[in-house]
């Protein structure tokens, strides 16, 4: 069995070609287009920035006496309203789905490469330091 070993380039070239395959999933396409409502809605930007001033209000506090702060309580539940509202808008909790599934679909691809590309190592051979946990 011959073995060929691809220079970077090559590499660069296949992790590409992967990429441009993987962008062209439907999937990908629906993120794309939620993406773009995101960036343009602005009830959706509205939402974000509130959410934004909320966690750097519960950061303060956190930072400056946590729940001992006067106004951990009204901060908190600010936040907890500011996320709600925000992950509550369809486009938010359709975008968050694209998100999942897309990184289903990464983490199964890396599952394959690391399987295609697996290194055993002899168990026999041992290096002399007594451990046996060597790689020589």
């Amino acid at each position: 069995m011959v073995i060929k070993l691809l220079n970077t380039s090559e590499y660069l070239e296949m992790c590409e070609a992967i990429g441009d395959e993987i962008l062209l999933l439907p999937i990908c396409q629906t993120y794309k287009k939620l993406q773009q409502e995101i960036k343009t809605n602005s009830e959706i930007i509205d939402l974000i920035n509130k959410f934004e001033i909320a966690k750097e209000a519960y950061a303060d506090v956190e930072r400056y006496g946590g729940k001992y702060h006067p106004d951990y309580k009204m901060v908190s539940q600010q936040l907890i309203e500011a996320k709600s509202n925000l992950f509550q808008n369809p486009y938010i909790k359709e975008f968050k789905k694209c998100e999942r599934e897309i990184q289903l679909i990464l983490d199964d691809i890396a599952k394959n490469f690391s399987r295609a590309v697996e290194f055993k190592m002899n168990k026999n051979k041992s290096c002399g330091c007594g451990s046996g946990n060597c790689s020589k």
